[in-house]
């Protein structure tokens, strides 16, 4: 039926007259993940050294390549692809819009798979679902909803979902949701599966402090960073969202020119100009190998929902009802959460409990360090963004010209008539490799000088740096 990178799909018949499928493993399989993924590793290893970490995301290429290399390995394990087969059925059970097809565990080994044989249309293939009836929008919800599913509570997630290995049968008005292949699967720890969820809360009900503890708890941001940047600019971007939810259509955005909503988008990055500046020049955010997985899912699943809907569809509106849903149960049931709720408003959450029984010592600490103060034995250290930033400018404008200098001499010395040839290349080698420090510094000045002017409001110095 189909033939893959790592193994052929056959057709059957059971004995019993049921139709299954058998997937087939390659031979030297592992022979050949061994050598790719070393010189992987190793490309992986220098990325980390000379890949720019920009936009204040620090770079962890080795992680991400360790990471698929033990997808890689388990896929080829057709084991494990059975136990993710079953676990997978059994976490959608309920689901009558989605189809998981049964496996035979007693016709399975580590490199051969039998399971259900379940055909069905192609998730592209428009012609055929047009011709069957089945509704796009359906599809498109059911799949984008389905994940969400996988990520948001199950913690068990398919890797792959690219139109291969999706079909649709006749099992449900509007057309069923077949997954197939279950090779690349991948879990989301309870920490990040639970930080996720608090992120979405906090994110609906506008907590800026709490966004950021979520985060932290995902392995995001970086633990032990200097908050205060990062939380004003989390309330200003959850402001903006509250902002949109309170008038859905975004109208007012939509009747902006385009001119307009440039000079919008510059305000708001002015405003916080400073905190911008201190998080991309400290790197607070991390990427979790694992995520890399599930944004690549998102963007396979977003251009099947295009393809399905058109234009129009769009996968954070589709995901809204969903996660308002996750939001409101986010303790597990609706009552659960409402009693959390009222508890905060009330003041009777454990932690403001908490605060109350320790506010005798809390206020005893203060003192205490206030007559420290007083006495002269502590020292009050105050960081100024700015004169970092500008210290950080000078440091780099002197080396570029002392590397530029000493390139140029070298090169000179190079060049004079009483000097061996030999000699002389050996000497312009070392001249060029200055010369390339010189340009690293120039370009590190340039950028620092763009993300200065970015900001700020120096918009039109920045246009024309740009230009």
């Amino acid at each position: 039926l189909a033939a893959a990178s790592l193994a052929q799909v056959h057709r059957a018949t059971l004995k019993t007259g049921e139709e299954v499928i058998i997937k087939v493993q390659r031979e030297n399989l592992r022979k050949l993940f061994d050598v790719d993924l070393f010189n992987i590793r190793l490309v992986a290893s220098l990325a980390d050294r000379l890949d720019p970490e920009t936009e204040a995301v620090g770079s962890n290429w080795r992680g991400i390549a360790e990471t698929s290399g033990e997808v890689l390995y388990r896929e080829i394990d057709f084991n494990i692809e059975r136990e993710a087969a079953e676990e997978f059925a059994k976490n959608f059970e309920g689901y009558d819009s989605v189809k998981i097809p049964k496996v035979y565990p007693e016709l399975c080994t580590s490199r051969l798979v039998t399971m259900e044989f379940c055909p069905g249309v192609k998730l592209t293939d428009e012609t055929a679902l047009k011709e069957r009836g089945y509704d796009p929008e359906h599809l498109a919800f059911t799949l984008t909803n389905s994940y969400l599913e996988q990520i948001c509570r199950h913690g068990f997630f398919h890797c792959d979902p690219h139109p291969g290995n999706l079909a649709v049968d006749d099992g449900y008005p509007g057309g069923r949701l077949i997954y197939y292949d279950f090779g690349m699967m991948e879990r989301v720890e309870r920490n990040v599966k639970k930080g996720f969820v608090d992120l979405i809360f906090a994110i609906y009900e506008n907590m800026p402090k709490e966004a950021c503890d979520a985060l932290e708890k995902m392995g995001v941001l970086r633990p032990g960073v200097d908050r205060f940047s990062i939380e004003r600019i989390a309330k200003n971007m959850l402001n903006t969202f509250q902002s949109t939810l309170a008038n859905a259509d975004n109208k007012w955005e939509n009747q902006m020119t385009p001119e307009e909503r440039k000079a919008s988008r510059r305000a708001r990055r002015a405003k916080l100009g400073q905190d911008l500046f201190a998080t991309q020049a400290d790197k607070p955010f991390l990427l979790p190998p694992k995520f890399t997985f599930v944004f690549r899912a998102f963007t396979t699943i977003d251009g099947i929902g295009k393809s399905l809907v058109g234009p129009s569809y769009d996968l954070s509106r589709i995901s809204q009802p969903y996660l308002r849903e996750l939001a409101d149960l986010k303790d597990g049931s609706a009552f659960k959460t409402m009693v959390r709720e009222l508890g905060k408003r009330l003041g009777w959450r454990p932690t403001d409990i908490a605060q109350v029984v320790t506010q005798p010592r809390k206020v005893a600490s203060i003192a205490s360090t206030v007559k420290k103060l007083e006495d002269g034995d502590l020292r009050l250290r105050v960081r100024t963004l700015e004169v970092e930033r500008m210290l950080e400018r000078v440091e780099t404008r002197q080396r570029m010209v002392g590397a530029a200098l000493a390139s140029a001499l070298l090169l000179q010395m190079s060049l004079a008539p009483f000097v061996h040839r030999l000699v002389a290349r050996a000497v312009q080698l070392i001249a060029a490799r200055i010369a390339w420090e010189a340009w690293k510094a120039f370009t590190a000045m340039r950028k620092l000088e763009l993300q200065r002017l970015r900001f700020s409001n120096a918009d039109t110095a920045y246009d024309e740096v740009l230009q």
